[in-house]
C-alpha cells in the first residue's frame, strides 16, 4: 500500500496534473477511477470552494499514484464514449525533461529522462518564473 500524499503537496500535484493538456486522461474520468463526481473534484482541487477532507485526500492520492505508475488506461468504446480502467501490467509513460539545477553556486541545466505522469517536480517554465501553462 503506497504512502498518502500530504494535502499541500497533493494540490500542487493535481494543479499541474489539470494544468496539463497532454496528461492523457480527461479530469472527468481522473475523478470517476478516484470515486469522486467530476464536480466535486473541481470544486476541492481546482476552484478551491470546499475543504480537502481525509477521505478525498485518501481516494485521490490513491488514483494519482496508480496514474504514475501507468496502471490506468483510457480506453474507447464503439461509440467513441471514452473510459478509464485498470491495466493488468502498468506502462508508465516517460518522457525527455529539461530543468535548471543549482550546483556549487552555478545554474546547471538538468537534461534527462522522467516519468510523463509525475507532477512532484516544477517544469522548467515554473523554474524561470513564467505563468504559461
Amino acid at each position: 500500500m503506497d504512502a498518502i500524499i500530504p494535502q499541500r503537496q497533493l494540490l500542487i500535484e493535481i494543479k499541474r496534473f489539470v494544468k496539463d493538456k497532454a496528461r492523457g486522461i480527461s479530469v472527468e474520468n481522473f475523478a470517476d477511477i478516484a470515486g469522486m463526481s467530476a464536480k466535486h473534484f473541481r470544486d476541492v482541487f481546482i476552484e478551491e470552494l470546499h475543504p480537502m477532507t481525509y477521505n478525498v485526500q485518501v481516494r485521490v492520492s490513491r488514483a494519482y499514484r496508480a496514474y504514475q505508475k501507468g496502471e490506468i488506461v483510457v480506453m474507447q468504446n464503439r461509440d467513441n464514449t471514452r473510459f478509464a480502467t485498470y491495466r493488468k501490467e502498468p506502462k508508465p509513460h516517460y518522457v525527455r525533461s529539461t530543468g535548471l539545477q543549482v550546483v556549487d553556486g552555478q545554474i546547471k541545466i538538468k537534461i534527462g529522462i522522467r516519468n510523463a505522469a509525475d507532477y512532484s517536480q516544477e517544469n522548467l517554465d515554473e523554474q524561470l518564473g513564467g505563468n504559461n501553462g
